[in-house]
């Protein structure tokens, strides 16, 4: 039997957008997601944010178009000759050309730094992928020097970009190995595979039974998915019940699982039993009437006086 270790995790950095992890070297141009401060490939310290790559080359393109208008300007300038009246037509063209342009480009910065962002992604995908690779190598050299805490850091930072079943494998197999606590910056939908696993299993339960906040829809259509593999393995009857338990805590998942419910609402803690007692008992004609009734059977078997 495998001891757990008790751990001290960071707390995980959840931004708006998942690219918002990426970082790019412009020493050689290699990607990467762990937040060292040098680069993994080159350990040069030279990367960057890559919302900053796209915005840099955004400003640098608008630059060029002020080259290109300033040229221009310059050009009707030198044309113009001796020619007063239109010497200060084209200097005063080119002056009021060069400020509607810069007007016009501070105004379209952030749509042309999300659109250089958009390309980075497009044309760099192999390279980002390439690097995402590495940093997965990185991260298995960790874990064969015995950091497993800081092996699932790692892990977790690639996962949040690489959502694959053996990313999400990886991380589940090290949770298990830990002693996890209510405190603890713990996930649980980013990890759902595209199949039933035993280890993934447990850590619902562990999660169901320690943050049942983090039990949400996509969870509860994975467990009724898969609800004959949970009750074949071993203690899996009682992972059923422990989410069927934090399914009462919104009444909307009430409407949504009632036959989750119906199957173990005789298996679920008084004090949560009670409350989808009152939920039921508030408007039972919201709710399936199977469930209405296996409720009031099991609240007059076993707690009615």
């Amino acid at each position: 039997m495998t001891t757990k270790q008790p751990v001290l995790l960071k707390p995980f950095e959840r931004p708006e957008y998942a690219y918002e992890k990426l970082r790019r070297c412009r020493g050689c141009a290699a990607y990467t997601v762990l937040q060292e401060k040098e680069c993994p490939s080159c350990h040069k310290h030279k990367l960057i944010p890559l919302e900053h790559e796209a915005l840099s080359r955004a400003k640098l393109s608008m630059w060029f178009e002020r080259l290109v208008v300033l040229v221009l300007g310059v050009a009707a300038v030198y044309f113009a000759g001796e020619d007063v009246p239109l010497l200060a037509l084209a200097l005063g063209g080119g002056i009021l050309a060069l400020v509607l342009l810069w007007r016009v480009q501070l105004r379209m910065l952030p749509q042309q730094t999300l659109r250089r962002l958009g390309q980075m992604l497009e044309r760099e995908g192999d390279r980002i992928v390439h690097g995402l690779m590495e940093d997965r190598e990185d991260a298995i050299e960790v874990f064969r020097s015995g950091d497993k805490p800081r092996t699932y850091e790692m892990l977790r930072e690639i996962g949040y970009l690489m959502r694959t079943d053996p990313i999400k494998m990886e991380q589940v197999l090290l949770l298990q190995t830990f002693i996890l606590r209510k405190d603890m910056d713990l996930m649980l939908e980013p990890l759902l595979m595209d199949h039933f696993n035993v280890d993934l299993a447990a850590y619902i339960g562990e999660i169901a039974r320690l943050q049942r906040d983090l039990i949400k829809e996509k969870t509860f259509r994975y467990v009724m998915v898969y609800e004959s593999e949970f009750r074949r393995m071993e203690g899996g009857e009682d992972i059923l019940a422990l989410v069927a338990a934090a399914a009462v805590r919104r009444s909307r998942y009430v409407k949504l699982y009632p036959h989750l419910l119906m199957r173990y609402a005789h298996r679920l803690p008084k004090d949560r039993f009670m409350r989808l007692y009152r939920i039921i008992a508030e408007r039972p004609a919201a709710y399936r009437d199977e469930l209405v009734t296996e409720t009031y059977r099991v609240y007059k078997e076993k707690y009615q006086v």
